[in-house]
């Protein structure tokens, strides 16, 4: 009993422990995790059926079969958690041993009666699920020893796999990996083959510029520390299979052959060897972990950080527009990985076009040195020609403009100087000297001195100036003869030329000319009093305040003889809702308002009808005695008779007012009960009853009891006992509703329950 107590409490336990945690723990990091595309390059020559060493003998083929099924294992759980494929890794299987096949399979072929594997791509690129992981654990399940170690067939076939990777859209961000697992020496026979082994470093070296290449030694020789041949004489078979393991590998990138490795890559561990099954599983359970684990690395920022420097030596002040520069490298993300490499360089290079479209701007100020107002800065374009421009400061009292003053050259209006970068913030500044204002010009410079025009009546007045060009502000003079005088033709309908007004629409108006220069009135020349005109406009109408109609318009009239116009024509607008008895459509009655027809504005009538904004005349209710009108006939003695009212006008009832009243000259029947024992009547004597209304009391009938005959003892003791009895078998009967026995049956029903329980965990502890 205890041990399942602790199992259901274990179970439990369980339950509540995966109820609670959240499902993002057994989810891998998608984001950061690299989807893999591994190439597995398997030794499957017949030395595999070999032990491991003399002093393990686990055969190869069996470390290697367990090792890449606990390889595809892991990926499959690790891709089960992925929601997205491109984060999920994928598995390529490579044999090797003999020649090479093209087709993807687990083929063989037959040689001096000897059947060998084909070195050929056993599974294509393929991503392992929890579901469906037994289908790639069956291809190397299928492995069956037998072959040289054509190692150099191999690696181009692994070349072809990572080719095929990097050429996938979709896996444009996975990281490839070749995994070599070999157990012996490259061979196309037995022993050591150098065009073998050189063969597969050189395809190898192609590999390693898009993927990472891993080599796995099971075989007595392997050693990772040797790297090549130490001291005199021939390579021993040692120093060859390790530099071959190693060129093989990331180790060396550079590698021209197993005894020409090149430079080592710094940190580098790519080449890892066994002599025993555990150090075979360890070694593959760590690679395992080291690629389930690997991350994005940063992207590069070099040439951002190098953009920025270079803006930053530039003086933003010096261009025409810096906003572009700086807004560029606001938009700089530090936080890219490698897969986003192309969104970083974009960054820098959006910051280098934007200092490479930066203008250049060349900043010279204008400076008055004296003069009052303002000029807005010149644009200047570097090293191209500027035309120095007219002076719009005001001189200094009684001074005028000399020119601009750039260093110590003094530039005219209209002269040219090209400004180089040397000349950034320099000043144009004025220069003055003083004014003699005795030139009586009526123009200076294609420009009129003119101050006051001649009008009719006075001569014209101009500035005096000054040789310079200046024109005075104050000294004047006076161009003799050159009034106009008075010329009245010009209309002008103003009240002010108005000489008499027409007083209808049959007679104009008469104005005076006025002056063409100077509007002066011809009313008030007396040499000119002839000079008026009769114009165009006459009086105004006067219109009719009625309306004149017919069957579809209406107007107002003219009222000035002769005159036929009219104003305010229009067709007929039934808009109007007048409330007048011309216009009544149909009188109001009890339920219904009046309706009258709609006008228009003049007073005709349409026909289209709208309703009085006035209620209905409602009903005029009387009372009608009438049993068509009866509501309800009354029930007893102190009731009375109800009616309905009715409408004097339309004989509608107020039923749906629910509105009545009693006919006090009605009255209802009285309700007679059962005979009421008024006295009991005895052997000795009569009895009286009688009936009366249950409504208002009144005694209704009498009638008298007959007196009781003598009835003999012995009948009244039977009575007597009878009613004894009846009285003993009420004492007997159980009382309704009672609950007092129902316990009873629960208590067994309980007790039965708790015995069999007892009986069968017995039972289960023997």
């Amino acid at each position: 009993m205890k041990i399942y107590k602790k199992v259901i409490a274990c179970i439990l336990t369980l339950m509540m422990f995966f109820a609670q945690m959240p499902v993002n723990v057994f989810a891998a990091n998608q984001k950061n995790n690299i989807p893999l595309d591994i190439v597995l390059v398997l030794d499957v020559s017949g030395s595999m059926e070999d032990p491991i060493t003399s002093t393990d003998t686990t055969k190869r083929i069996t470390i290697l079969k367990d090792s890449i099924n606990q390889f595809i294992e892991s990926f499959a759980e690790n891709n089960s958690k992925q929601s997205d494929e491109k984060y999920q890794s994928r598995i390529s299987i490579i044999k090797f041993a003999g020649d090479k096949s093209d087709k993807v399979g687990n083929d063989t072929y037959t040689e001096n009666r000897y059947r060998y594997n084909y070195t050929q791509i056993m599974n294509d690129f393929f991503t392992a699920t929890n579901d469906n992981k037994a289908k790639l654990e069956d291809v190397v399940n299928s492995i069956n020893p037998a072959g040289a170690t054509r190692s150099d067939f191999a690696m181009e076939l692994a070349l072809k796999q990572i080719n095929q990777s990097k050429n996938d859209e979709s896996r444009k961000d996975a990281k490839r990996i070749v995994f070599f697992v070999t157990d012996g020496q490259p061979t196309t026979l037995n022993n050591f083959d150098d065009d073998v082994a050189n063969g597969a470093i050189n395809t190898s070296k192609e590999i390693k510029k898009d993927a990472e290449v891993y080599t796995f030694g099971m075989f007595s020789l392997t050693d990772p520390s040797i790297t090549g041949h130490v001291g005199s004489g021939s390579w021993s078979d040692a120093e060859k299979f390790n530099a071959y393991m190693h060129g093989v590998s990331s180790n060396y990138s550079d590698v021209q052959s197993y005894k020409n490795l090149g430079t080592r890559a710094e940190n580098s561990a790519y080449y890892m060897g066994a002599k025993s099954s555990k150090e075979a599983t360890a070694i593959f359970d760590s690679v395992i972990a080291k690629l389930l684990s690997m991350t994005y690395a940063g992207a590069d920022y070099t040439d951002v950080d190098a953009a920025i420097k270079r803006a930053n030596k530039l003086n933003k002040d010096n261009y025409k527009d810096f906003s572009k520069v700086e807004d560029a490298i606001k938009t700089v993300v530090r936080s890219k990985n490698i897969t986003e490499q192309d969104e970083v360089d974009a960054m820098a290079k959006a910051i280098n076009d934007a200092i490479d479209a930066l203008v250049f701007q060349l900043k010279i100020k204008y400076g008055s040195n004296g003069g009052t107002g303002t000029m807005a800065n010149p644009t200047v374009e570097l090293d191209k020609e500027f035309t120095f421009p007219k002076c719009e400061y005001v001189a200094p009292n009684g001074k005028h403009f000399k020119g601009w003053q750039v260093d110590n050259t003094v530039y005219k209006v209209g002269d040219k100087r090209v400004f180089t970068k040397d000349d950034q913030n320099k000043e144009i500044k004025a220069v003055w000297e003083e004014h003699t204002f005795d030139q009586k010009l009526k123009e200076v410079n294609g420009v009129s001195t003119l101050k006051d025009k001649a009008t009719c009546t006075t001569n014209a007045i101009y500035y005096k100036s000054c040789a310079c060009g200046q024109v005075s502000t104050t000294e004047t003079f006076e161009d003799k003869d050159t009034k106009l005088g008075h010329e009245y033709t010009k209309q002008i309908k103003d009240s002010k030329y108005l000489k008499s007004q027409g007083s209808n629409c049959q007679e104009h108006d008469i104005y005076w000319y006025a002056c063409s220069r100077c509007d002066v009135s011809a009313k008030d020349d007396e040499n000119a009093q002839d000079k008026y005109y009769e114009s165009a406009e006459v009086g105004n109408h006067v219109f009719s305040k009625d309306w004149h109609k017919d069957s579809n318009n209406h107007w107002h009239s003219c009222t000035v003889p002769g005159c036929n116009e009219v104003s305010d024509k229009g067709n007929h607008v039934y808009n109007q809702e007048v409330e007048s008895s011309e216009y009544l459509a149909t009188p109001a009655t009890c339920m219904t308002p009046a309706r009258y027809y709609k006008s228009c504005i003049c007073g005709a009538k349409g026909t289209e009808a709208f309703a009085a904004t006035g209620s209905h005349l409602g009903h005029a209710y009387i009372e009608v005695k009438n049993p068509q009108f009866l509501r309800e006939k009354a029930t007893n003695c102190k009731e009375h008779d109800t009616y309905w009212y009715v409408c004097s006008r339309c004989g509608k009832t107020s039923k749906t007012i629910n509105k009545y009243y009693e006919d006090k000259d009605s009255k209802g029947e009285h309700i007679s009960s059962d005979w009421i024992i008024d006295q009991q009547p005895t052997v000795a004597k009569e009895g009286s009853k009688h009936k009366e209304c249950t409504v208002c009391k009144e005694v209704l009938e009498t009638e008298k009891i007959a007196k009781l005959e003598n009835v003999k003892t012995e009948t009244k003791k039977e009575e007597t006992a009878s009613k004894k009895e009846i009285k003993v078998e009420s004492k007997k009967a159980v009382t309704t509703g009672d609950n007092t026995n129902s316990i009873v049956p629960i208590v067994l029903l309980g007790i039965s329950l708790l015995g069999i329980y007892m009986i069968v965990m017995k039972k289960y502890v023997r």
